[in-house]
């Protein structure tokens, strides 16, 4: 498929935040395999509903000073087109950033495969199985996210893990995922007062200070955003 038969839910024009060392916009899909509680994007956790806004995102791009795309949602990788809109994408001389929630390992692998994604945020939902299911409400297991994990190890392509903290970690599972991890660079933050798509969700309360000194003491390179 072309990049123009992709849907996209809307976009942002620039950030200087999301894609490390580059200008970007940020473009979101609909549809998320994940219900989280704690989700701030609610809205595209559904499939496709509203107007396409690929039109006016392509047509922006055109002779702005723009370096990157960064791909977010929902979950991407859900997109049977993605392939088709990210080669457009690296068509038009611009990086490719890709978010993912790292449940979708073979989907990943293929769209590396073919060298259409040139940087990738992975989430870490949880530290173990039960908090796991807790947290996303489905059945997915951390074993999909060791296999993104080795999915991208293998690729090649650079790759940062991402937390939000919603609870208090044990040691012995952050120190688990850490080996799993190795030397990717952590990022973490917390969650942020809006709204969710659980509206009755209540966030564990704990010092925060707490989590991040147990990161650091397992993860090589932690990041406080």
């Amino acid at each position: 498929m072309a990049v123009e038969d992709f849907f996209l839910a809307d976009y942002q024009h620039v950030s200087l935040m999301e894609y490390p060392g580059k200008i970007s916009s940020i473009a979101f899909t609909h549809g998320c395999n994940l219900r989280c509680r704690y989700c701030h994007n609610p809205a595209l956790v559904a499939g496709r509903k509203g107007s396409n806004r690929l039109p006016d995102f392509l047509d922006y791009l055109k002779g702005k000073d723009i370096e990157a795309v960064a791909l977010t949602g929902g979950e991407p990788l859900l997109a049977d087109d993605i392939a088709g809109f990210l080669k457009g994408i690296v068509d038009m001389g611009l990086a490719v950033k890709l978010d993912t929630n790292g449940f979708l390992p073979n989907r990943l692998k293929k769209v590396l495969s073919a060298g259409l994604v040139d940087y990738v945020a992975v989430d870490l939902k949880a530290f173990n199985d039960v908090d796991l299911k807790a947290i996303v409400r489905t059945n997915h297991k951390l074993d999909s996210f060791f296999r993104t994990l080795d999915v991208l190890k293998t690729s090649g392509v650079p790759f940062e893990i991402r937390h939000t903290i919603w609870k208090m970690p044990s040691e012995a599972d952050v120190a688990s995922v850490a080996e799993h991890v190795g030397d990717a660079p952590l990022f973490v933050q917390t969650l942020r007062d809006v709204r969710m798509l659980d509206k009755s969700y209540k966030p564990e309360i704990f010092d925060r200070s707490a989590a991040v000194e147990l990161f650091e003491k397992y993860f090589k390179d932690v990041w406080v955003r």
